[in-house]
């Protein structure tokens, strides 16, 4: 069943969040959950489907795609009676970063977790970059959602696994800001 997931997912996935960044975001929980004893069989599918609503969103931004993911979700895994829909959906409707929800079950925390790692690192630079290009941020305001955003995510992480995982991603963002804040200073722009 897991390929009916996958197939699912990928129809779902355009726009700024990518089938590239689920596939980061199984792999995170793969890891995740392999070292916290988590249920492989809810935690997989939700990572695959925990952005299908995100394409929703971006095209109206009245629509929360944890919400409205969820509930896609659950509808197609009870189609294809998969077990575990209730489980999957919860995950899912509490992964999002912006509503400030704490996750009640280990799963769902593994989820919120892995997108959350993705969020930081290298590929957390490059992300909010491409985002900030493509939105028209500034330099400026690109360094503040760094600032009020992704160097917060390395202490919001609930497993000891993410957060050993967390620390040197977070490093790179922060030694990235840095000197990206000293090369604006030595051309005379304050931050």
């Amino acid at each position: 069943m897991i390929e009916r997931i996958i197939e699912f997912a990928k129809e779902k996935m355009e726009g700024s969040h990518t089938f590239d960044h689920v596939l980061r975001v199984v792999r995170f929980c793969e890891i995740i959950g392999q070292n916290e004893n988590a249920r492989m069989d809810i935690l997989i599918p939700a990572a695959y489907l925990h952005d299908i609503a995100r394409p929703l969103e971006e095209k109206n931004g009245s629509i929360d795609h944890a919400k409205a993911g969820s509930q896609m979700a659950f509808e197609f895994l009870k189609s294809i009676e998969y077990p575990c829909a209730a489980e999957i959906s919860y995950a899912i409707s509490v992964h999002r970063f912006s509503k400030g929800l704490i996750p009640e079950t280990l799963e769902a925390k593994i989820l919120q977790d892995a997108d959350r790692l993705d969020a930081i690192g290298a590929m957390g630079i490059y992300r909010t970059i491409a985002y900030s290009a493509l939105n028209g941020r500034n330099v400026e305001e690109t360094i503040a959602h760094f600032e009020n955003k992704i160097l917060n995510l390395k202490d919001l992480m609930h497993t000891n696994t993410a957060k050993k995982m967390a620390e040197k991603r977070h490093q790179i963002v922060f030694e990235f800001v840095r000197a990206l804040k000293e090369d604006l200073t030595q051309i005379g722009r304050q931050i």
